[in-house]
């Protein structure tokens, strides 16, 4: 066994040169690439597993102490990613990838992006944009509604995850002019942007579970207008909150600066989202049949 393994390591890589980059490495990682130099023991079974389960531990606690960084010290993971301070924490995309991800798993498929049909048919801003034309167009009575409904209610939450991603780029845009002055790159409002929206999925994830989905468990409503206003209310407070004092910690601007910048971001981000889910409702409306 053991002279296989020997053979098996001489195929990988001539002694004393990475597997990677050729380099000569004189220690048990290459000074150039970071690979690992592999002996015997990288194909021992006890070792496949100890380094498996030591990964997924490794990655659970970054996971949890990048999760309680950011919900705990708004802005403080996009001031050590400028500073260089990388290590200690999840990638900035990485950790919105798994934000998003919980949030779609979790909170279900009608969520804060998405809407009922009865929404873009009842209620404002959404009819002001010839919601409900567009829904008549597609039905004549309430049974065509009801299956029009059903099947739009059934796809509106899985098409919402599609297009997420834009709105970090966008509210990146929206801070390089809130925060011009501060000479900023662009790459590091998109970090302040990735981080700050990664606390919403997380926020809402929390407010879905623990708020909305007992609401209306046990109301057994569909939809409140009340409700949702409330709750809109409220979460822009908290957002409005966040986003002052990750402003000041990050941008290093003042209580008033930051304050300003975070009643724009509110505005916009409702605009944004407001807009989102006509995108989305449209584009189901046109491709359904």
């Amino acid at each position: 066994m053991n002279k296989r393994i020997n053979k098996m390591h001489s195929e990988l890589a001539a002694p004393g040169l990475c597997a990677s980059c050729g380099t000569v490495v004189n220690d048990k990682f290459c000074g150039t690439c970071g690979e690992k130099q592999v002996d015997a023991h990288d194909f021992a079974l006890k070792h496949y597993v100890e380094e498996s389960v030591e990964g997924i531990t490794h990655f659970d606690n970054k996971f949890f102490r990048t999760a309680k960084t950011l919900i705990t010290k708004p802005g403080l993971l996009t001031a050590d990613f400028s500073k260089g301070k990388r290590m200690a924490y999840l990638k900035p995309f990485q950790l919105f990838l798994i934000c998003n991800i919980l949030f779609f798993f979790l909170a279900g498929s009608l969520n804060i992006f998405s809407q009922p049909l009865y929404s873009f048919y009842a209620y404002d801003p959404y009819v002001s944009f010839h919601t409900k034309e567009t829904i008549l167009k597609k039905v004549h009575n309430d049974a065509e509604f009801t299956t029009l409904a059903t099947t739009f209610n059934g796809k509106v939450g899985n098409e919402s995850k599609l297009y997420i991603a834009l709105f970090i780029p966008t509210l990146a845009l929206v801070f390089a002019l809130i925060f011009f002055n501060t000479k900023r790159y662009f790459t590091e409002h998109l970090v302040f942007a990735t981080h700050y929206f990664s606390f919403i999925l997380i926020y809402f994830t929390l407010f879905t579970l623990l708020v909305i989905k007992p609401f209306y468990w046990f109301t057994h409503l569909e939809f409140s207008s009340t409700f949702d206003t409330i709750t809109s209310v409220v979460n822009m407070a908290v957002f409005g909150t966040y986003f002052t004092i990750a402003a000041k910690r990050f941008y290093k601007v003042g209580g008033y600066h930051a304050f300003s910048g975070a009643v724009i971001t509110t505005v916009m981000f409702v605009g944004i989202l407001t807009g989102y889910r006509l995108l989305i409702f449209y584009k189901l409306m046109w491709t359904m049949h």
